[in-house]
């Protein structure tokens, strides 16, 4: 039986983020996260999920700043490798058409990052509804305050950034809140408000 892993791109984002936003906490971090291993195709799932744990109960709560800096890293060196289409081609989609390929685009990255991520997506009305199972970050036994999903939501809003209509991402259930899964909702701003 193989270990579940994790993709070395959200391993490395949310290295980068915790070495911006908790310098004097890096050195905790790496000795579970550990960058030497990185050369392989993934990373274990052990480790990260430590870190993901570590970082709900630190003092000040960075998770949700940590989260939300290691989406935006994941997702601008996501798109790096991506053709121009993915890049900049939907930006000239209309909303309906670019919600569509930004939920492909969230699709086979949340289903890369950890291997035991189910992810569905649904455009109705000018509204992305991604629902996700098997999430890493909301794996826990007892039921959250506040939902942990933070990282999907900044990856929602980190590949429509450059886009010329402004979007507004949320988390609608949170699996870490008592939910069967985690459904993050995306859709132009003013019809957000």
């Amino acid at each position: 039986m193989s270990e579940a892993r994790i993709d070395r791109l959200l391993a490395a984002a949310l290295h980068q983020a915790i070495a911006d936003l908790l310098p004097m906490r890096l050195e905790f971090y790496e000795s579970y996260l550990r960058p030497r291993g990185w050369r392989e195709d993934a990373v274990n799932l052990a480790p990260v999920t430590a870190v993901l744990s570590f970082l709900r109960h630190e003092e000040e709560a960075p998770y949700d700043a940590v989260m939300t800096q290691a989406a935006t890293y994941a997702a601008e060196w996501w798109l790096a490798g991506q053709g121009w289409a993915a890049r900049q081609g939907g930006q000239f989609l209309p909303v309906t058409l670019r919600l569509r390929q930004v939920g492909k685009q969230a699709r086979r990255h949340f289903e890369h990052a950890y291997r035991g991520t189910r992810v569905r997506t649904r455009v109705r009305q000018r509204r992305l509804e991604i629902e996700i199972k098997g999430s890493i970050f909301c794996n826990q036994r007892d039921p959250s305050t506040g939902p942990h999903c933070r990282y999907y939501v900044a990856f929602l809003e980190a590949l429509v950034a450059r886009d010329p209509v402004a979007y507004a991402g949320s988390v609608v259930t949170c699996r870490a809140q008592g939910g069967d899964a985690c459904v993050i909702a995306l859709e132009p701003r003013e019809e957000a408000a």
